[in-house]
């Protein structure tokens, strides 16, 4: 049986995140399969595409029943779309399947989205280089974006996070970087992706050396954001940052999402 293998291919400027799946999801793969999605959502895309083309077992039952299951709790996630293959006969048992749960049956692709709600325009990006200049125009993004979102009351601290999370990148990465600023769920999401090779070397969840180093950015980020993390997959590793509303860290009841616990970055593919 072929283990389960993944790739993520993202697509900052359009707001999507791809994830293809391969090979067969077993029991021992599941709970790397569910932080894989959960991670895929921390870049804020506007959609969330589950690829199942590659899939070539004749047994969809467990992808079809772990989906089913993960689903319904991302209620504040990205538009999800499930993309098949009904020229082969995986495809076109997938589809049967999946068509049968009603959030799945709705995010499979090429069917109507009636009922379905379109993504929030509440999402801004930006490419920056590794240069000096570089915190200010995160600042200056998220600024802008707390202004037209009507969240002043937290721009002042979003300013300062996303310049710490852009200043750690540019010093200790030095590759070019993706910030990306969103309102979910009443909160504001900050996250920074950046393309370098520092990651943690235990599933013990530990910081990245940015984070790290000199004592500076970990007491910033912990002392003003609601919650925050990090994860890495093999395109360089994302710091991720939540600001709750001004009355505390849950919005209309609901806790802001957060990384699950254990690891913050998927192992290697099962």
């Amino acid at each position: 049986m072929a283990r389960l293998t993944w790739t993520v291919l993202r697509d900052f400027d359009g707001g999507s995140t791809r994830i293809a799946l391969a090979g067969n999801l077993t029991p021992e793969a599941e709970p790397h399969l569910g932080a894989l999605l959960l991670e895929g959502s921390l870049d804020a895309p506007l959609t969330l595409v589950v690829d199942l083309n590659a899939l070539t077992t004749s047994d969809v039952a467990p992808i079809a029943a772990f989906l089913a299951r993960w689903a319904p709790d991302r209620p504040d996630g990205p538009e999800l779309t499930l993309s098949t293959n009904p020229l082969t006969p995986t495809g076109r048992l997938l589809r049967a399947t999946l068509s049968q749960h009603a959030i799945l049956g709705r995010a499979l692709l090429e069917q109507p989205a009636a009922g379905r709600e379109l993504p929030s325009p509440r999402r801004a990006h930006l490419h920056l280089p590794a240069r000096a200049q570089s915190p200010a125009a995160a600042r200056q993004l998220v600024a802008r974006q707390c202004r037209a979102w009507g969240m002043e009351a937290v721009a002042d601290r979003a300013m300062v996070i996303a310049s710490e999370l852009i200043s750690n990148a540019v010093q200790h990465a030095g590759t070019d970087m993706d910030i990306t600023v969103a309102h979910v769920a009443g909160s504001l999401r900050i996250s920074v992706r950046d393309r370098g090779g520092d990651t943690p070397s235990s599933t013990t969840p530990t910081l990245p050396r940015q984070m790290s180093e000199g004592g500076r950015g970990l007491p910033i980020i912990a002392a003003l954001t609601t919650d925050w993390g990090f994860f890495t997959l093999g395109d360089g590793k994302t710091v991720w940052a939540a600001i709750g509303a001004p009355n505390g860290s849950t919005v209309g009841g609901r806790p802001v999402p957060i990384s699950p616990p254990g690891s913050q970055r998927p192992p290697s593919p099962m």
